[in-house]
């Protein structure tokens, strides 16, 4: 409810198409999969070498998380990928 609040707010102060079309869908998937793993993707790697191997699955996680939205964004939604070329 917070989050449809806020871009509400942000609707009504930006000009209709300020904002890209998969910032809204990317920002809540990046933001529940930080909330589900405990933490960003790069703290994964560091427990995987310090020995805690339930960390895989986090990488794997997000490893199928990018393949996922590369194909759903050939298939479906086409949109710019910007300079990163994701």
């Amino acid at each position: 409810m917070i989050i449809v609040c806020a871009f509400a707010l942000l609707r009504i102060r930006r000009t209709p198409g300020r904002i890209h079309a998969g910032v809204v869908p990317g920002a809540a998937l990046f933001g529940t999969d930080w909330a589900l793993s405990g933490g960003c993707p790069a703290i994964p790697i560091v427990q995987v070498a310090g020995g805690y191997l339930p960390a895989v699955v986090t990488i794997l996680g997000v490893t199928v998380g990018i393949r996922l939205r590369r194909w759903a964004n050939a298939r479906y939604f086409h949109l710019d990928c910007g300079s990163c070329g994701l």
